[in-house]
């Protein structure tokens, strides 16, 4: 009967009267062609950038979509982690960098009021200003900046159908209330000043942003993510960009998160 060659590698009855020499000249070529991979993944295996990019958008969204991009990203840690790294900016804004994006999403340029709304969107303007201030300046009092700005603000979709934007508000208010002896806010849109209108909440705490249902940040949820993928990784590389994260606003709910893995490792 004919065997092939492959067939004989496995036939050890026939491979054991011969040398270990002779095991390894017949095994290398064979590891040679496969690059020595014994899995399909590993450490240093890398991805696709339009790869990395779709996982980035995906950890943005809900169940089941993030988990199954934190999974994905937790197989290839040394691209994830070189990929975040250019992603985990900390959380830092001066009052100027707030006025010139505020500035910017009053623009007729898409592309350019895009920008400063994603930009926004992760630098929060309570980073540099409180409520009052920032509805206060010049940039932001008339159509569509302050709506686009309201929208950051109030955690909505510039997109969504009832967001500040798209109802295209001509006035938004900030209005100024007591509860429990708290200072609270809310922001009013109406078609005109004075009238009724859409009311809904305005959180003044930079603490207290991504805390609860009521004060949504996605992208800081998004940051989150990240950071406690870049914790299991549990590489000097990976910790660096946790530190860079540990170092932004104080109040910010990913900054403490950034410390307290810090923390932890510290205690290990």
């Amino acid at each position: 009967m004919q065997v092939s060659g492959f067939s004989l590698l496995f036939d050890w009855t026939r491979i054991m009267p011969y040398s270990l020499p002779f095991l390894i000249l017949v095994l290398l070529p064979i590891f040679s062609a496969t690059g020595g991979n014994v899995h399909a993944q590993t450490p240093n295996a890398e991805l696709p950038d339009e790869t990395l990019v779709q996982l980035w958008a995906d950890l943005l969204e809900n169940e089941p979509k993030c988990t199954k991009a934190v999974l994905k990203l937790s197989k290839y840690p040394k691209a994830a982690t070189r990929f975040l790294a250019t992603k985990l900016p900390p959380l830092k804004l001066s009052g100027l960098e707030l006025l010139d994006a505020v500035w910017r999403l009053g623009s007729d340029s898409e592309e350019e009021w895009r920008a400063a709304y994603q930009k926004l969107n992760y630098f929060d303007p309570r980073l540099a200003m409180g409520l009052e201030e920032i509805l206060a300046l010049d940039a932001a009092k008339e159509f569509p900046a302050r709506n686009r700005l309201v929208d950051i603000l109030s955690g909505r979709s510039i997109d969504a159908p009832f967001s500040a934007t798209s109802q295209r508000y001509q006035s938004i208010v900030l209005h100024q209330f007591k509860d429990d002896d708290q200072d609270c806010f809310n922001f009013v849109g109406s078609e005109k000043p004075g009238e009724g209108g859409t009311s809904w909440w305005a959180e003044p705490k930079v603490e207290a942003l991504n805390v609860g249902f009521s004060n949504p940040k996605i992208e800081w949820t998004r940051m989150i993510r990240a950071i406690t993928l870049l914790e299991s990784f549990d590489t000097p590389e990976a910790y660096a960009i946790v530190e860079a994260v540990a170092s932004g606003h104080p109040d910010a709910q990913p900054t403490r998160v950034a410390q307290s893995i810090l923390a932890a490792r510290g205690k290990k």
